[in-house]
């Protein structure tokens, strides 16, 4: 996916979760989260990991955010745990915010993958 595209995508999310209708059947904008769920036809891992940085730096609401990592980040990092780690590590050492998303996240992927998502995020919720 293009930046343009990424962008769009990490818009319509927003939208989509602050929208008290999202969970109407055939919500308009209920394609940007379905993206999200890997393995996707329409996105990559790689695209669901711009697209979280994206959302991210987009500063959206704590309502949001909680969508953000039960959701997207918590299914990236269950389906592709180990292709992620070491940028997930990189990313919670450089932005709080991002180590705050971890937080939000329950326990996925492999064993020692969670250890290493634990040892970055710092606390809970």
């Amino acid at each position: 996916m293009s930046p343009e595209d990424i962008d769009a995508w990490a818009s319509a999310f927003i939208a989509f979760q602050q929208d008290p209708e999202h969970s109407k059947e055939n919500h308009p904008l209920f394609w940007a989260a379905e993206q999200f769920m890997l393995p996707s036809q329409s996105a990559s891992a790689e695209d669901c990991w711009a697209a979280i940085l994206a959302i991210l730096s987009k500063k959206p609401s704590d309502s949001v955010i909680g969508m953000l990592a039960a959701g997207p980040l918590e299914d990236l990092i269950h389906e592709a745990g180990p292709q992620f780690i070491d940028r997930i590590e990189l990313q919670s050492r450089r932005d709080p915010a991002f180590r705050h998303l971890l937080g939000g996240v329950w326990e996925s992927s492999t064993p020692d993958i969670w250890a290493r998502v634990e040892a970055v995020r710092g606390g809970t919720w």
